[in-house]
């Protein structure tokens, strides 16, 4: 018979299958999976599951396989090539918004020219960007090191 009493002794099967429970706790899950067929059955179920899980081993990465990872072209490549996908996508969803927008005989003003400032700004920022690399590249002392 599953019910509202059962309710609250199904949170408290894992703790008891992990032994995480205080002495009363445990006798209390006991007591009542002695009576309840149903949330015995659930718990059979829960660790059949939790010796097959425990059989599975997990290998973690070290970290200097996870620093090559990192470093390697390829990663750069993908991350670079995200960025520029996603700048110019936007660039260009922003254009056609402007375009139309400005196109538009019956359109009201305040959507344009916030979509213009928008785009301008996106602008400006990218300019500002690029012009702050490469006077930041032109003055490196350290750009000869590699890294």
């Amino acid at each position: 018979m599953t019910g509202k009493n059962c309710a609250a002794y199904q949170g408290l099967l894992m703790g008891l299958m992990d032994k995480e429970l205080s002495a009363e706790e445990s006798h209390e899950v006991n007591e009542h999976l002695i009576r309840c067929a149903a949330c015995r059955e659930e718990y059979d179920q829960l660790c059949e599951s939790s010796q097959k899980l425990a059989g599975m081993a997990f290998c973690e990465v070290d970290e200097q396989t996870l620093a090559r990872s990192w470093k390697s072209p390829y990663s750069h490549f993908t991350r670079n090539a995200a960025l520029w996908m996603i700048g110019v996508g936007w660039l260009l969803l922003m254009a056609l918004g402007l375009f139309t927008a400005l196109t538009a005989p019956n359109e009201p003003l305040l959507p344009k020219l916030g979509t213009g400032a928008v785009l301008l700004g996106f602008v400006i920022l990218l300019i500002s960007i690029i012009r702050e690399r490469v006077r930041g590249y032109q003055t490196d002392p350290y750009k000869e090191v590699k890294r």
